[in-house]
């Protein structure tokens, strides 16, 4: 009988050491790669605040892209911002962004608070602040474009006059749907200072808007807004289960005139009209006559009532009886802060 042939050893260790050397090599070269795109991402950051220096000026001290190994953002020590004549200046806190390396395209940022906006024209000078604020963006591509803003605790205070606004939570969404714009704001516990108000004071509400604008057009520098769109959802909400719901078409005139078919929705009218009746007592008879006058339609509930109206350049009709009349509404530039 011949001799069995010898089987060949198995080097594993040889094998350990190649596999060792590829995860090294492919370490090095995702290292390499990820200080690349660090770069870029902050020489398009120093890009994006010179090319609009001629309109507004971005400064970001102590900017810097951290995030290695496994994501990538822009960190700054604070935030600043002035319009290019330097009537408005803002200042922020500290700014952390961060993206996924393999979607960059998603970005995550929070911006410490209190931001401060100062107007040169009138010397006053408004404060914002918040607890827990995050927002959220993807910036490509283009017609698919969308932000979000979420915060808790927010408020708007200016100077001497003290708090303006607050909200217990508030959110604000928005994307590019090709050529058309969806916004949603959903603020909860919104109270307004009488000084706002021409001295009445309100209940805090909650809001909950959902609209779209086609069309739309916008000039910051001061003219009003201009273009059509729908009201998917604007409701007033005084509690859960109480408010008033409008939704149907809009369009607005280059002077700011609203017109329009709107369907509104009370829901627990005797709730709503006490809340009237408390708040805008020299409009509450016309609010029930209003309400007295519009029968409640089949399958509807009875503490619910659906009134039709139409506006027509900001004149605002019940049918054929006239109700009251919108102003115009613009859009201010910074100049109007």
């Amino acid at each position: 009988m011949s001799a069995p042939e010898k089987k060949p050893s198995y080097n594993a260790g040889r094998r350990i050491r190649w596999l060792l050397a590829a995860v090294v090599v492919v370490a090095i070269a995702y290292t390499a790669g990820w200080f690349w795109a660090a770069g870029q991402v902050d020489a398009a950051v120093d890009a994006f605040e010179a090319n609009r220096s001629d309109r507004i000026e971005i400064a970001c001290p102590g900017q810097q892209v951290r995030g290695y190994p496994f994501r990538i953002g822009v960190f700054c020590d604070r935030l600043e911002l002035a319009t290019a004549d330097g009537q408005i200046d803002v200042s922020g806190g500290a700014v952390r962004s961060a993206a996924q390396v393999y979607d960059p395209r998603t970005i995550i940022a929070e911006l410490d608070a209190p931001v401060v906006v100062r107007d040169a024209a009138t010397g006053r000078s408004y404060t914002l602040t918040w607890v827990n604020a995050r927002t959220s963006l993807v910036t490509a591509p283009t017609d698919a474009q969308r932000v979000g803003i979420e915060a808790e605790q927010a408020a708007l205070s200016a100077g001497e006059q003290g708090r303006l606004a607050a909200a217990d939570r508030f959110s604000l969404f928005a994307r590019m749907q090709g050529t058309a714009l969806d916004i949603a704001a959903r603020p909860r516990g919104l109270s307004l200072d009488p000084s706002l108000t021409a001295g009445r004071a309100l209940p805090a509400v909650g809001l909950d808007i959902d609209v779209r604008l086609d069309d739309w057009q916008t000039d910051w520098a001061g003219a009003v807004r201009q273009g059509s769109g729908t009201a998917n959802r604007l409701a007033l909400l005084l509690t859960d289960d109480r408010g008033i719901i409008v939704d149907g078409p809009f369009s607005l005139s280059a002077e700011g005139l609203l017109s329009g078919e709107f369907s509104v929705r009370v829901v627990d009218v005797p709730g709503v009209l006490a809340v009237a009746r408390e708040t805008f007592p020299e409009l509450a008879p016309q609010i029930e006559a209003l309400a007295a006058s519009t029968p409640t339609q089949e399958g509807e509930p009875e503490d619910e009532l659906t009134i039709s109206l139409t506006v027509r350049e900001g004149r605002v009709f019940a049918g054929i009886i006239p109700v009251g009349r919108i102003p115009p509404l613009r859009l201010g530039g910074p100049s109007a802060l």
